[in-house]
This record gives structure tokens, C-alpha cells and sequence, in this order.
């Protein structure tokens, strides 16, 4: 079941940026600039983990992001993804973002970037 949902991540992404082509989707490598993980939580109870973050868009332009976390536990091991979409930053400004986890975790856990997508927006 895990793989599946990380191809559904994957493919909604991929959506994503293949739905506004003639409008521009950005790659990872330029948004990781404008995404920060600000905090990253374990359920107290064992259940889905969470990440908090920031993004600062340096762009342009007005822009759509997606920000997919990937969870894992103390050992290194993948727990699960999240995903976060923000519809609109206006340029030189600031919005906060919030992903849950697709698996339950117990222990800590630790959150990292996985594929940023950025797309200008009207």
C-alpha cells in the first residue's frame, strides 16, 4: 500500500505541472530556495506525523506550490510521505504550509523535501 500512495503523490505532482505547462511549472532544484521545513512532529499517540514549514516566494510572479515531505524514523527508515499545496504566493512574500503523514510513526521522526513544484498563477 505504501508504494501506491507515493505514485499517487507522484502522479497528482506530475498533474500538477503538466496542467499548467503553457503557464510555467518550475523544477525542485530552483523552488528549494523558497520551501523551509520550520518544524517537524511525531504523534504522541502513534499516529500520523506532521510537518510545518514556510515558503518565501522568490519569484516574479504569483505563484501555485506543491511541496511534497517525506517521514522517516530514527533508524532512516521511510514512514510515509505528506503533501502541501499552497494556491497562491504573491511574489516577495511569505506563506506558511502543512503536511500529515500517509503512515502512522511511533518515536521520532525526521522531514525533508522531496519534489517542489512552483507554477505561476494568474
Amino acid at each position: 500500500m505504501f508504494v501506491g500512495i507515493r505514485f499517487w503523490i507522484v502522479l497528482a505532482v506530475a498533474l500538477v505541472c503538466a496542467g499548467v505547462l503553457l503557464i510555467g511549472c518550475t523544477s525542485s532544484k530552483t523552488v528549494e530556495k523558497d520551501v523551509t521545513i520550520t518544524s517537524c512532529t511525531a504523534s504522541p499517540s502513534g499516529g500520523h506525523p506532521t510537518a510545518r514549514g514556510t515558503i518565501k516566494n522568490h519569484s516574479g510572479n504569483a505563484s501555485a506550490y506543491t511541496v511534497h515531505v517525506n517521514f522517516k524514523d530514527s533508524s532512516g527508515n521511510d514512514v510515509g510521505d505528506g503533501v502541501a499545496v499552497v494556491g497562491k504566493v504573491d511574489s516577495g512574500t511569505t506563506a506558511k504550509w502543512d503536511a500529515t503523514g500517509t503512515v502512522n510513526a511511533k518515536g521520532p521522526v525526521t522531514c525533508g523535501l522531496g519534489k517542489l513544484a512552483r507554477t505561476s498563477v494568474p
